[in-house]
């Protein structure tokens, strides 16, 4: 059996390319800088916007960019007045919802619910945030910010601080600096760090390492004086590569985010979050750095920081309509203002006895699916649930070709080309498959 087809449309950073990401920032320069050669540039078309989740600056900046560029907008800004709400499942309202328009912005408070409405819709579908998972416009607009600034991000540093479990904001952002070539400082709130494996996805992927590093100023923020930092191998910069956790001297932008409170975390679950506070914007560590929040905030912000030169948050929504004009353009008139392709994320493999997806606000636990898996891996193969991302036990893995199957960890499975590839949880079950013990 074949792979299925890759998704189409944006649902993820991990599907930027710098070639793309280049192009793109070019585009909503050209856009920034002579708008009205873009306002009829989609006169006739249709965008439909999705939101099952609260918004305001997502909503309307998708909006905004919609009506700039001459489209008409339908909308659903509340789920409780749809067909959702009597039952009706993701996979038809995307059938329904791609009928009526040429193009879909959808928000969905389940983990993949962009990819798998994507297979259905039948014309472009952009993730306007599916729950922990991502946010990838939100991510062009915050490094169209940067690029402003600096051009080039290739080696600056930027820390992300705050709610990494449940924001989906940071995620979109650690994978995007990765492919620009930035160091990643890692800066969780008490107990809201994100899965260890997910550090070890984006070292694979883009030939990182990771490290620690030391401040004093981390102590108040994470309750530790030490961080993780992601970076680039054999970049070297000065005293931050000396000794076992060396002090870090400088952090080019800090991006801080709020606690994810309607995905589950709690303030007296966590205890103290990190934020700002008035002796640390006096810290020779932040003399230079560049205060970014995807907003809401909450206390991470104090309002005393609006008004110092570093804070540049607010002009990091500004660009929001700019950056979707440019993401319209780029999937309705490529032909127009042709920008090299996204990387398609693979929809899956369907076949297998893996169970349910371990994540329960996955939306194949909400669709009722089993969830297809994608493999990824250099050293090991792992097998993640293609909609969600989510880690899924594999003991077993047979080849198609061969019929024989092996340990999950065995260096024969490495060979095994991906359309080949056949997981179990049990040797029993892959023997009942027709496969051989292949050792």
């Amino acid at each position: 059996m074949q792979l299925l087809p890759v998704l189409e449309g944006l649902h993820s950073a991990e599907a930027f390319s710098r070639s793309f990401l280049e192009a793109f920032f070019e585009l909503v320069g050209e856009i920034e800088r002579e708008p009205q050669r873009f306002q009829d540039a989609l006169h006739g078309k249709v965008i439909a916007t999705v939101f099952e989740e609260p918004s305001t600056r997502t909503r309307l900046s998708f909006e905004s960019a919609a009506h700039r560029l001459g489209a008409g907008v339908i909308t659903v800004a509340d789920s409780s007045t749809t067909s959702a709400a009597k039952g009706e499942s993701l996979r038809d309202s995307a059938r329904i919802i791609g009928g009526y328009a040429d193009l879909v912005v959808w928000r969905h408070p389940n983990d993949g619910a962009s990819r798998l409405a994507s297979q259905y819709a039948g014309v472009p579908l952009v993730n306007g945030g599916d729950g922990r998972l991502g946010h990838p416009t939100q991510t062009l607009l915050d490094l169209y910010t940067l690029h402003r600034r600096w051009g080039s991000l290739e080696g600056r540093t930027i820390g992300v601080m705050g709610d990494l479990l449940h924001g989906r904001t940071a995620r979109s952002l650690a994978w995007a600096l990765a492919v620009l070539g930035a160091r990643v400082v890692i800066l969780p709130g008490p107990g809201l760090d994100w899965e260890t494996g997910f550090d070890r996805r984006i070292c694979d992927r883009y030939d990182y390492r990771l490290r620690r590093v030391r401040h004093a100023v981390f102590q108040g923020w994470t309750g530790s004086d030490e961080a993780r930092v992601l970076e680039p191998r054999g970049l070297v910069q000065g005293s931050l590569f000396s000794g076992d956790a060396p002090t870090l001297d400088t952090i080019d932008a800090l991006y801080l985010t709020r606690l994810q409170a309607e995905r589950g975390a709690s303030d007296a679950a966590q205890g103290a979050f990190p934020g700002l506070k008035r002796s640390d914007l006096r810290d020779p560590l932040l003399s230079e750095t560049l205060f970014l929040h995807p907003l809401p905030r909450r206390e991470e912000i104090p309002d005393f920081v609006d008004e110092d030169p570093r804070a540049i948050y607010f002009e990091q929504a500004r660009n929001g309509p700019l950056v979707r004009q440019a993401v319209f353009l780029a999937l309705l008139r490529a032909d127009q203002h042709p920008i090299p392709d996204l990387h398609p994320l693979p929809a899956g493999q369907g076949e297998h006895g893996l169970g349910d997806c371990p994540n329960k606000n996955c939306i194949t636990c909400a669709e009722g699916m089993q969830p297809p898996w994608r493999v990824e891996g250099k050293a090991r193969r792992i097998f993640l649930c293609a909609y969600c991302d989510s880690l899924l036990e594999v003991h077993y893995v047979g080849c198609r070709s061969t019929r024989r199957v092996h340990p999950a960890h065995s260096s024969q499975v490495l060979k095994i080309r991906p359309e080949n590839l056949r997981p179990f949880l049990e040797r029993d079950a892959a023997i009942e498959q027709g496969f051989t013990w292949g050792g």
